[in-house]
């Protein structure tokens, strides 16, 4: 932890570029604007409605943001919420270091939509520990809208949107593609990948695409010890085919994800004794060393999607567009067995997803319809009661937005209507009742619930100024209570906790007011997003301190989910100025506030304040394509926590350094050769993060080298 004169240096310094970049831009308002693709993040244009394409685009008046070429090319090998932490505003709740979520303004799991290929992303993503099922490597551009978005893309927006996309398939060329190498350090681990596209000349309107990707990583390090069975493999691919012909366009995307993954065993106590002493320590009291080897307990996941979709351009202003996805989740998750084999899955479930949406658009308006129907089985003869039920889902949604303009103005209005049903069967423990043994009772649950509720987004874009852009987005959003929520009762294995559900939850609605000032010139960009949502029944898992729950596989804490009004609201700041001697500075300040607003008291798992800035120096053209670049990032410790609440109180502040180096070598026939060098956590630090699940039993990763190679031809 920084002492406070470190910390307010560091804050000072901030807010002298602040500053100075403020005083630079006023200077040069009248300046033409120009934006370098690798020095920049937030998308000021417009953006697509439903279909992600890469060209085109129709209006939107939230904050979107998008990753630059480089930080794609240093995010590659990392996971997909590792990734966006490089956006003002995303944050990660984690259960280890191997399974790891994204969060915008505190919101994570059901509240954020994932869309993949255009396809919404539905699997068991209602864990804390379910990680999303999704290669990254499959993914050229990573955007995020953190407004809400539940008119355009439907329930459960609440947060914002993570939008996973590819480039067209350029069919004049008959090969062309991309292959990475990359080496960590810490878990020993390396990441593969192959991406190959073109076009066939005997078929000149036929594009294909196919890509392959594997990694493969051991127990990784904190700063001073190994993290017993915490080493992760992946095999993953995907493949497009595209085909146009008379302003139609025919696309089939299919994908495979998969994964296995060790459970550090040291979150797994075997007495109350024991699981109060290791959080009390903080810290293994084993000795781990370093393997590939994956034992119980683990999770094994894989996740195949297909899309086919079809869109027929009827004129230069409007299109029919008709997408199909199916998508089949398959989760499997490991513990120690006294009786049967460790081999035997603990939980074993099956989730089959297929959506179907058609949209018609014009030059000022879109109108559509979704449908999705979801079926989850659990696997029998796991022996254990699965801490879900199954059930079947049946969801549909028809909306409407439509675009004012006037002059420079721009309104967007929309509207939306989704009804969900959910039919649910599974046995479940009556704890008011036992047996002569002693043992509680199972009862076999039948439930059918229905949910339906309106969204509605109305919003304004409006230049200020040949430099300066305000954009304004009230957004309503909602979503139903998972299955998770309403029905756990049982050990999560993953996240080594146990959870118990309420029945009695309703729906979720929020209202999220989002305001932005995007500020540019020549050589500074300034963004500003000033946030604030009221969600009205906010659902949330409680850590019950007073208990842990003893099972046959052990003891372990208790979280029990409850319900009340909340508000959050916050602001992120993101600086960008070109400095004197081919310097560059970004900087990002995240700062967010979260109070149960019935109890007048802080909600749990909240994302502490954090600044994180970095200094970019590229050479002259005449050295080469290289650079050099250092980043820090400061996290405070979230203070605004009820004492008592938690079986550990926050961590402390910490303080990482990170760095990077690359070059971009050009070869012959425009052939390139990219090599970064990084290193994260360059000092080694010791910490703990807030919103990691783990933090009872075990500190975060230590520093970690990684060496990036991308052969483009």
């Amino acid at each position: 932890m920084l002492p406070h004169s470190q910390r307010l240096c560091f804050t000072l310094l901030l807010c002298f570029v602040y500053s100075y970049s403020l005083y630079s831009a006023t200077q040069q308002k009248h300046a033409n604007y120009t934006v370098q693709k690798d020095t920049t993040k937030t998308d000021v244009v417009h953006l697509d409605s439903i279909a992600v394409q890469a060209k085109s685009r129709t209006f939107t008046n939230n904050s979107v943001h998008e990753l630059s070429v480089l930080e794609m090319a240093e995010s590659k090998g990392k996971l997909l919420a590792e990734s966006l932490t490089q956006i003002a505003g995303i944050s990660t709740l984690s259960t280890g270091s191997t399974v790891v979520k994204p969060v915008i303004h505190g919101l994570h799991s059901n509240r954020i939509l994932i869309l993949n290929q255009g396809i919404r992303q539905e699997g068991h993503q209602w864990g804390t520990e379910h990680a999303p099922e999704i290669d990254p490597f499959s993914a050229d551009r990573l955007q995020v809208i953190k407004g809400a978005e539940g008119v355009r893309y439907g329930a459960d927006a609440l947060a914002g949107v993570v939008l996973i996309s590819s480039d067209d398939i350029d069919n004049s060329r008959p090969i062309y593609g991309v292959a990475d190498l990359i080496g960590m350090s810490n878990g020993r681990g390396y990441a593969v990948n192959t991406k190959l596209s073109g076009g066939i000349a005997a078929i000149p309107s036929l594009g294909w695409s196919a890509q392959v990707s594997h990694k493969k990583s051991g127990n990784y390090k904190t700063a001073d010890y190994y993290l017993g069975n915490t080493g992760a493999r992946e095999l993953n691919f995907s493949g497009k085919l595209q085909y146009n012909l008379a302003g139609n366009r025919f696309t089939i995307y299919g994908s495979h994800f998969s994964t296995e993954m060790g459970v550090f065993e040291g979150a797994h106590a075997g007495t109350i004794e024991d699981i109060y002493a290791r959080i009390a320590h903080g810290q293994p009291f084993d000795d781990y060393d370093f393997s590939y080897h994956i034992h119980s307990p683990k999770q094994k996941v894989s996740h195949d999607l297909l899309k086919a979709s079809w869109q027929k351009q009827l004129s230069a202003v409007k299109k029919l567009e008709l997408v199909y996805g199916l998508q089949h989740n398959h989760r499997r998750e490991y513990d120690l067995r006294r009786v049967a084999s460790d081999d035997v899955p603990m939980a074993d479930m099956k989730l089959t997803s297929q959506s179907l949406d058609f949209t018609f658009k014009n030059k000022l308006s879109s109108y559509g319809a979704q449908a999705l129907v979801q079926i989850n089985n659990n696997t029998p003869g796991t022996g254990t009661t699965p801490i879900i039920p199954n059930y079947d889902s049946y969801s549909l949604g028809l909306f409407g937005l439509h675009h004012f303009h006037w002059n420079q103005t721009h309104i967007e209005l929309g509207a939306r209507y989704d009804i969900k049903q959910m039919d649910i069967a599974g046995y479940r423990y009556d704890r008011k009742q036992m047996d002569e043994d002693g043992t509680v009772v199972q009862y076999l649950l039948t439930d059918n619930r229905l949910y339906q509720s309106l969204s509605g987004t109305l919003g304004i874009r409006q230049p200020l100024s040949q430099t300066i852009t305000w954009k304004s987005n009230l957004g309503l959003a909602w979503r139903a209570p998972s299955v998770n929520e309403l029905y756990s009762d049982g050990l999560h294995h993953g996240s080594a906790t146990y959870e118990i559900g309420n029945a009695d939850l309703h729906s979720e609605k929020g209202l999220k007011w989002m305001n932005s000032i995007s500020l540019g010139s020549e050589k500074t960009r300034i963004n500003v997003d000033l946030y604030g949502q009221l969600i009205f029944n906010y659902i949330y898992a409680r850590p019950d301190p007073s208990r842990v729950q003893q099972t046959i596989r052990g003891t372990f804490p208790v979280f029990v989910y409850e319900q009340h009004d909340a508000l959050l609201y916050g602001t992120d700041i993101e600086l960008s100025q070109q400095l004197p001697a081919r310097l560059h500075y970004q900087g990002q300040l995240s700062l967010l506030r979260a109070k149960n607003i019935e109890q007048h008291t802080y909600l749990p798992y909240i994302p502490a304040d954090q600044v994180q800035q970095s200094l970019l120096w590229q050479t002259t053209p005449s050295w080469g394509d290289s650079y050099l670049k250092i980043t820090q990032r400061y996290v405070w410790k979230q203070t605004r926590y009820e004492t008592g609440t938690d079986y550990a109180a926050p961590p402390g502040a910490y303080n990482l350094f990170d760095f990077s180096m690359g070059n971009n070598f050009k070869l012959k026939k425009e052939r390139q050769l990219k090599v970064i060098v990084s290193v994260d956590n360059l000092f080694n630090t010791a910490y703990k993060d807030y919103m990691d699940r783990f933090r009872y039993f075990a500190h975060q990763r230590g520093r970690n080298i990684q060496l990036r190679t991308s052969y483009n031809f």
